[in-house]
Parts: C-alpha cells; sequence; structure tokens
C-alpha cells in the first residue's frame, strides 16, 4: 500500500495561530485535514477533505520542531490524575522557570494530523476533562469534547 499524505488546515472559525482566549490557550475543536493519495499506476488519485474533532492533547518538552519529528518525543505525563463522576480531570503544573521549551499538542478524532503551539511562559497550569463510560475509560466517540484550560 502507498503512502497517503496529510495536510492539516484549520477550519475557517478557528485562527491560524493558538487560540489566545481570557482564559489562555486553546485548541480548536475540529481540524479540516486535506488528504493526497499517492496513486499506484493506471490510478489517478483525488483528493478528500474531512473534519476531526478535538480528541485531547499531549504536552510535550523540547525544542518543537525536532520533537515533533521524533520517533519518541518527551511527553510530560500528567502530575495527577482525578477521576469525577463520569470523566477524568488531567493536570500538568508548570511552576518556577522552565528549563526547556513545552509545548502543546492538540489530537484529533481518525487522524494523525495535530496542531501544535508552544505554551507561554506565563501559563502554569492545564487541565483536561476527558468524558469516561460508567467504569472510568476514556469514550472514544464522547457526547461532549474534551474540555482543556490552560492558564
Amino acid at each position: 500500500m502507498r503512502p497517503i499524505f496529510v495536510i492539516a488546515v484549520l477550519l475557517p472559525t478557528a485562527a491560524a495561530t493558538p487560540a489566545l482566549a481570557a482564559q489562555g490557550l486553546d485548541c480548536p475543536a475540529s481540524l479540516t485535514v486535506q488528504a493526497q493519495p499517492d496513486a499506484p499506476g493506471g490510478w489517478s488519485p483525488y483528493p478528500g477533505r474531512d473534519s476531526h474533532g478535538f480528541a485531547g492533547i499531549s504536552i510535550v518538552e523540547g525544542d518543537r520542531a525536532s520533537q515533533m519529528t521524533s520517533a519518541a518525543p518527551a511527553t510530560l505525563a500528567p502530575d495527577r490524575e482525578v477521576r469525577r463522576g463520569r470523566s477524568i480531570v488531567q493536570v500538568w503544573e508548570f511552576s518556577g522557570s522552565r528549563r526547556e521549551n513545552v509545548f502543546l499538542v492538540c489530537r484529533y478524532r481518525n487522524t494523525q494530523a495535530t496542531l501544535a503551539a508552544d505554551l507561554p511562559r506565563q501559563i502554569r497550569r492545564c487541565t483536561l476533562t476527558l468524558e469516561t463510560d460508567i467504569r472510568g475509560t476514556v469514550l472514544d466517540d464522547p457526547k461532549t469534547l474534551p474540555q482543556l484550560d490552560c492558564r
């Protein structure tokens, strides 16, 4: 099978730069991805466009350009994770001065395409709330989008 090249494009309602609302950094609710198939001989490729809903985040430490091309990026685990009813709340704390750059990777359902932005140094905490089933397993297709709050 030949590879499909993917180009990520934000929906027109979202800005091309990270959303820096009064609350802080925020991932766009959805991502439009344009796929350009690499067709084998005798076939004609036709591109497609798909919209993908926000699925979650990764927080990575280090140089964004090198980490995003790394097979094993330096992903930071949440400092704590708390189950609240039918949700899990993950919290990353950034206290004191950071030696390395820290950046946010926004992940989207059913695509490997992502968005990434450096976390401004004034952000001290990121909280992600994910919907779960009754057993506490994070839902693949939740009724409500994950809620991200970085301040």
